[in-house]
């Protein structure tokens, strides 16, 4: 992945450019408060034919940062991206509150959003409480240390992977982390929904306490789309399940089922996958545990 600058020099991306012509192009986008690298493991995972993007949204790291942000300015970043590299159609795929983008993207601009893709997905504004919680905590003992606090009980995370997480932390002032939530816990990503056109996939941990199946099951059935809940996973299998998330995902962009690798068990036993893609429309729901060692 190459790091590359758009938007006059304000905005930032990692790409890869695909090994096959006219194979598809795959935008990613972050949760908030991490950046583009969260993304590494699930990159390395899907096809080379694919060019990929990996973008840093405004406030996160190498990125510009704002005195306010909201969806539609992180959704205006990503056709700058798409634009400086003369992308005409994408897939997107987005996490946490980059699934909510990702949806905002397609409802504004669905003759170049092909398909999109949720991971842990955004999909109703946070709880007031547990936001003022985290804003308390951010004040208290800094953005980092308030993230990190987090990390302690999200599934999955070993001692290895908290640590990558932690070096993902793409917010390095308590006021931008602070503005940063403000904007993402507004995150409303069913209301878009039924606007979209494009055929969609629902991936989310079954232990995602913050953005809980339920809401992902409510964009699968408002989009005609499909789930894929993965047990014994929580907020971020984009670190905890990455081959799982790549392979679910390439079921959507290319049609392909075909994927041996195996993700880390965050459950005792170690046994090997069993988890099935599934296919066609909502309804077709993938009960997956990961397991293995990462690939």
């Amino acid at each position: 992945m190459d790091r590359i600058v758009f938007g006059a020099g304000s905005g930032s991306a990692l790409a890869r450019r695909g090994a096959v012509p006219g194979s598809p192009t795959v935008l990613f986008v972050h949760p908030a408060n991490l950046q583009a690298r969260c993304w590494r493991a699930v990159l390395a995972a899907v096809p080379d034919a694919w060019t990929c993007l990996a973008i840093d949204l405004s406030g996160h790291g190498s990125s510009a940062r704002r005195d306010a942000y909201d969806l539609a300015g992180w959704v205006r970043e990503c056709v700058e991206l798409l634009d400086a590299r003369e992308v005409a159609g994408v897939h997107v795929v987005g996490a946490s509150v980059g699934a909510a983008v990702a949806v905002e993207l397609a409802a504004a601009h669905p003759d170049r959003v092909e398909s999109v893709t949720t991971v842990g997905g955004a999909f109703r504004p946070a709880d007031p409480a547990a936001s003022r919680e985290f804003l308390a905590a951010v004040a208290a003992r800094g953005a980092r240390n308030a993230v990190l606090d987090i990390l302690a009980s999200e599934p999955g995370l070993d001692e290895v992977l908290v640590a990558e997480v932690a070096a993902d932390i793409g917010v390095e002032s308590d006021t931008q982390a602070a503005r940063i939530w403000t904007a993402a816990a507004a995150a409303a990503g069913l209301d878009a929904a039924p606007r979209l056109r494009c055929p969609t996939l629902a991936i989310v941990g079954d232990r995602d306490l913050g953005c809980p199946v339920e809401d992902s099951r409510a964009f699968a059935e408002l989009t005609g789309g499909r789930l894929a809940v993965l047990v014994e996973h929580g907020h971020l299998p984009m670190y905890t399940a990455p081959t799982r998330v790549a392979a679910h995902l390439a079921s959507l962009v290319d049609g392909t089922r075909e994927h041996h690798g195996r993700d880390r068990n965050p459950a005792a036993g170690g046994s090997p996958d069993s988890g099935s893609l599934g296919t066609g429309n909502f309804g077709t729901e993938s009960l997956s545990t990961e397991t293995g060692s990462r690939s």
